[in-house]
Parts: structure tokens; C-alpha cells; sequence
């Protein structure tokens, strides 16, 4: 195993450093810089480097924690609740279909309010069948967890000490996203933050966890006179998570100078009062499209999770827009919106705002600004509610034809 791609976390960061690595070794050196006490690893394209970094700094003996290999996701998030809920701060890494198999886990990190971070490199799940590369398969489960998404490697290092900021506050478990290849294995720049600050923004507070001096029961059976009530306790508690969400944001300006919020705008104040909304990698690219598109805006959503509706609904309304573009990279076979636009035709539906999903990029391909012009152009006829509500862009239907686009 080569130790090179870590070599910069082998010793304390004194002081800001301006460097260049793929997005996996810049959460790996994140999370670092967190003092996790436990990190619980079981690799999976495209999210390996994460832990193999994270295996070196541990070798070296930078990181005092525990790295623990299991023998599945299954394991792997059962062994992270587990180590979180006696007290550690603790880290996973997962994609795909190992996502998929943590389904099992996932809600118990919740119900027990452990500050359980885990990364996932986004990659399509095996339909019609196998594939390593991008979509958001993150999407398709919910029970509970906060989730953020990064469109760079910069987003994604600085996502890593975020992450543990949120958890630590809102004691939810919460994961951190970047679009898969796009961003765990391109090399960008970036620049460090001093491990002074970041453990002045992630100190390890005392919160509840396992131990033998305060006895309780974890994980016991739960009787229909108390389950309905345990969920509303749940769902009263996450109500104030997107406040505090925001808080970490001031807090990690105030101390790095770098600016995130749950939602970003560009351009709104378009003539079209037309607007792309999409997450991570994809952004970067319309952006560069809107230099000569100067007619429509983007609606950049960095948190997905809890949705912040009213701060959508708030931006919608404040800049009159009357059109949005969602572009997506995921599906539903079975639903009348894929999961990113269905959280956002509820928001929007006081508002009647018109809007139609393309569905793009899924199994990894492109988003190419030729369909940016396709979207645009299809969403110029729409005029009300009626039929179906998505389309997919950029597939193959005969030899010579695209879905939507003649080549």
C-alpha cells in the first residue's frame, strides 16, 4: 500500500496548506483531524481510498483509534452505532450496494441518537445490473439521518469536520455525500485547515452513552403502548436540526473563512425567471453553461436532508421564480417523481411553481451541456401540471436518436 497520498497528515497541520488530491484522501485527512476514536472500515468502489488513508494515518501513528475491519456494511454499521453509543466518535464509509445492505442498521444509529459520520461515494446500485459508477443511490433510504452533499473535493474535505459538527450538536447521525469517480478519484485543489481549529469546532462533548455507571437498555424490545410515541419524540427532535445546521456553517465561516449554506443561488433574478436545481458534482458544470446562458439561475441544495423547505420555498418566492429545471441522478420505477423531486413538489406546492425532472447521468455517463440546452429549451413549452412529470435525458433510443436530443 502506498503511503504518499496521506504523507501530509502524518504530521500536525500547523497552519493553512495548500495542496492537491483526490476527494476519498481529502475526507480521509479530514476526518483525521477530527480524532476519531473509532473507524470502523469495510471498502467499497469508489469510497476505498477513504478508509485505506485513514488505515495509513492510524499506521503511522498520527491517529490514536481503533481501526476495526468487519466482514460486511451490515457489520460495519452495526459495529460504528454500537462503538458510538459507548461513547466514541466514531467513522464509516460506504456506497452502493453496501448502502443498500446497511438498510438493516441504519435506523437504530437514529433512534439511538448516537453522533455516528459516515461518507458515501454516490455510485448506482446493481439495476439492470452491475455498476461502479455514479448515481445517488443515497437517496432511496430515509430514516432519519441529516445528509449533506458536496460538489468538489474542497466541499468534501471540509464536509468531513462539518459533519462531526452537526452530529455532535444535533446528536443525529448524520452522512456526508460526493458523486462518485467525479469526485472521490479527480484531483483538485484544496486548502487545509489547521488541526487547532479543527478541534476547536469539534470538541468531543459529554452526551449519553453506555456504561455500566448509569445502567439503561439499549436496543430492548418496544411494545405498541410506547412505539408511536418514541417516533413523534424523534420527529420533535428534528425539528430544530436545520437551525443548528446553519449554526455549524456560521461557526466553521467565523473560523475558516469558507462560506456554506443548505441552499445556494446563483442568478436568480434571471428575465426567463427560470432556474436548474440539482446537488454536488453537476453544479460546477451548469455553471460554466449559465456564462453564456445568462437567462436562467441554479438552486445549488447542499443539505437533502432534513429538506429545508421553507428556506426553498422562501427563495422561490423572494425572486419570483415561475420555472424550475430538477436534474437528477436517480429514478423511480414506481413513483410519480424520483426521490430528489419529490421532496421538492412538496415544498413547492403551495407555491404552484411549474417544473419538470430530467433524469440524468445515471451509471456514471456524462451531464453534458448539450442537454443543459435540451432542458432549457423543453422547459420553454411548459405551462402547467398535466402529464408526465420527468423524462430521462441523454439515452440511447435507436441508432441515431438521444432521448430528446437528434445527433
Amino acid at each position: 500500500m502506498s503511503i504518499e497520498p496521506m504523507k501530509l497528515f502524518f504530521k500536525p497541520i500547523k497552519e493553512p496548506i495548500k495542496t492537491a488530491m483526490i476527494g476519498n484522501y481529502a475526507v480521509a485527512g479530514g476526518v483525521t483531524q477530527t480524532d476519531p476514536d473509532v473507524i470502523c472500515a469495510f471498502p467499497i468502489t469508489p469510497q476505498t481510498q477513504s478508509v485505506e488513508g485513514l488505515s495509513d494515518v492510524v499506521h503511522q501513528g498520527r491517529l490514536k483509534a481503533a481501526f476495526v475491519n468487519v466482514e460486511s456494511e451490515l457489520a460495519a454499521m452495526s459495529y460504528s452505532t454500537a462503538a458510538c453509543a459507548a461513547g466514541a466518535r466514531t467513522f464509516t464509509a460506504t456506497a452502493s450496494q453496501g448502502y443498500l445492505l446497511m438498510a438493516e442498521a441504519l435506523p437504530m444509529a437514529v433512534g439511538w441518537r448516537v453522533p455516528l459520520t459516515m461518507m458515501i461515494s454516490a455510485r448506482a446500485f446493481n439495476a439492470p445490473n452491475l455498476s461502479i459508477w455514479n448515481s445517488w443511490e443515497y437517496t432511496l433510504i430515509d430514516f432519519g439521518w441529516n445528509c449533506i452533499v458536496s460538489e468538489n473535493v474542497q466541499e468534501t474535505y471540509d464536509a468531513a469536520i462539518l459533519s462531526v459538527m452537526i452530529s455532535e450538536d444535533s446528536l443525529f447521525p448524520t452522512m456526508f455525500v460526493h458523486d462518485g469517480f467525479i469526485i472521490s478519484h479527480s484531483v483538485q485543489q484544496l486548502t487545509l485547515i489547521p488541526d487547532e481549529v479543527v478541534l476547536n469546532l469539534t470538541p468531543k462533548k459529554p452526551r449519553h452513552h453506555i456504561t455500566p455507571e448509569h445502567p439503561g437498555t439499549w436496543g430492548g424490545i418496544v411494545t405498541p403502548d410506547y412505539f408511536m410515541e418514541g417516533r413523534l419524540g424523534l420527529d420533535i427532535a428534528k425539528k430544530p436540526v436545520l437551525g443548528q445546521i446553519e449554526d455549524v456553517f456560521k461557526r466553521f465561516k467565523k473560523a475558516t473563512g469558507r462560506e456554506y449554506n443548505s441552499i445556494e443561488s446563483y442568478n436568480l433574478d434571471n428575465p426567463s425567471k427560470t432556474a436548474f436545481i440539482t446537488m454536488g458534482s453537476v453544479c460546477g458544470n451548469i455553471i460554466s453553461w449559465m456564462t453564456k446562458n445568462k437567462d436562467i439561475g441554479l438552486i445549488k441544495m447542499r443539505t437533502y436532508r432534513p429538506f429545508p423547505y421553507e428556506e426553498l420555498q422562501k427563495i422561490v418566492q423572494e425572486h419570483d421564480i415561475e420555472k424550475l429545471i430538477i436534474l437528477e441522478k436517480s429514478d423511480s420505477l414506481n413513483n410519480l417523481l424520483p426521490p430528489f423531486a419529490t421532496s421538492i413538489a412538496t415544498a413547492l406546492y403551495p407555491l404552484g411553481t411549474l417544473f419538470r425532472t430530467f433524469i440524468v447521468g445515471l451509471g456514471g455517463r456524462d451531464v453534458t451541456k448539450d442537454e443543459f440546452d435540451v432542458a432549457k429549451k423543453k422547459m420553454q413549452s411548459i405551462t402547467d401540471m398535466k402529464g408526465q412529470l420527468y423524462q430521462y435525458l441523454g439515452v440511447r433510443e435507436t441508432k441515431n436518436k438521444m432521448h430528446g436530443v437528434d445527433i
